[in-house]
């Protein structure tokens, strides 16, 4: 009995020589990310620099933290509500993006900024004739440049069509007054009728949606620089570590020392 117990603490004081240091590590994150200012707090004096420059004394004297945006984009900024919103939110909702757990967030989190029909309306690579384009929330005015921080614009992505004759239509996945229609009369319509009228709805949508890496690389899907992105932001969008992680691995696993479930 004793020796068992023995072996148990030994077990556990062996994880925790390997969960203290990650504890204490997240702890410090969750400071730097969100508590910058007590940080900033235990400054004391000015910063000594071996040349005096005024400049970086001033910095040392500063008591108050560098204002700076929030690390993570929060549900403000992904989900803003206007007059010109895909109607496919109606049925499909805020956050779309349900099924594939491994990857749901990503996907749920370019809401903000790309139409449905970005992704779900695939433009073939012969066809010259669709461009992608700024739309504005408010006014459904479309733009090739868009005044906005990261993650925080107010416009979103939309595939644009130019015909021969000149005039300009933003794609969208599928009639707004058809979707209407459906939605008054859904109550009425049998299973079949259901989903017969579903397929008539979804009709242009694509069976294979854009992907990850389709976007995420040189020269692809999207043209970063041609939408307006700075080129130091362009670099980091097609050099994704995030996209690369998500093609290449199936499954995530964490050391079975950290496993606290085991003996």
């Amino acid at each position: 009995m004793i020796v068992h117990l023995k072996s148990r603490i030994g077990v556990f004081l062996v994880k925790a020589v390997f969960v203290l240091p990650l504890f204490v590590f997240g702890l410090w994150l969750i400071q730097a990310l969100y508590f910058p200012e007590l940080r900033s707090a235990k400054l004391e004096g000015p910063l000594q620099t071996d040349g005096g420059d005024d400049f970086f004394r001033k910095i040392g004297l500063q008591k108050a933290p560098v204002p700076r945006d929030h690390f993570h984009m929060i549900d403000a900024f992904v989900f803003q509500p206007g007059p010109y919103e895909p109607i496919c939110r109606t049925c499909h909702g805020t956050y779309a993006h349900s099924k594939e757990k491994r990857i749901r967030s990503f996907l749920n989190s370019h809401e903000g900024f790309l139409a449905c029909a970005v992704c779900h309306v695939r433009k073939e690579p012969a066809d010259k004739s669709i461009f992608f384009t700024w739309v504005d929330r408010q006014t459904g005015v479309a733009s090739m440049a868009v005044e906005g921080k990261y993650g925080k614009f107010p416009a979103q992505i939309f595939p644009k069509r130019i015909f021969a004759s000149g005039q300009e239509e933003i794609i969208r996945p599928m009639s707004e007054k058809s979707a209407q229609a459906f939605l008054k009369h859904r109550e009425k319509l049998t299973p079949d009728q259901v989903a017969q009228a579903k397929a008539k709805l979804h009709e242009h949508i694509s069976k294979k949606p854009v992907v990850c890496l389709e976007c995420h690389k040189s020269g692809g899907y999207l043209d970063f620089a041609e939408l307006g992105f700075a080129k130091n932001r362009v670099d980091h969008l097609t050099s994704s570590e995030v996209a690369s992680m998500i093609e290449k691995y199936e499954t995530f696993y964490l050391p079975e020392v950290l496993d606290l479930g085991t003996q």
